[in-house]
């Protein structure tokens, strides 16, 4: 059974918005389970409390793959589509993607994620 999650990249720079997941009990991309616009956009909303319009989210690609998933302690089969939301004032923390690879936990749980967007805006 495939996971479907939506991955929200929001870039200032060259630096990546990612957010404290407790569950994970660390730094992640935001993100949504399932895959529709209308809940990212409201996803925004509530977290961020801004006004975000569709044309500010643009779909970049999708994977499908297996990982470990901490909070349910086993292999997954996920599919993820990542998004790319411009809208430059959302406040928060950014990271580069190096410096994200720093931190031990997201290197060991979440170094697949940061490496497809590394690879996504490295050949656009």
């Amino acid at each position: 059974m495939e996971h479907i999650h939506s991955i929200i990249i929001i870039k200032k720079d060259n630096k990546y918005l990612n957010v404290y997941d407790s569950r994970w009990n660390m730094l992640l991309f935001p993100n949504i389970k399932g895959n529709n616009v209308e809940d990212i956009i409201k996803y925004l909303e509530n977290n961020f409390n801004i006004q975000v319009q569709e044309d500010n989210i643009r779909f970049l690609f999708d994977k499908v793959h297996e990982k470990y998933s901490v909070s349910n302690k086993e292999n997954r089969t996920y599919h993820h589509y990542f998004y790319e939301v411009n809208f430059p004032d959302i406040e928060g923390s950014y990271y580069t993607l190096n410096a994200l690879l720093l931190i031990e936990e997201v290197r060991k749980n979440n170094s697949d994620i940061i490496g497809y967007i590394k690879n996504y805006y490295e050949r656009n």
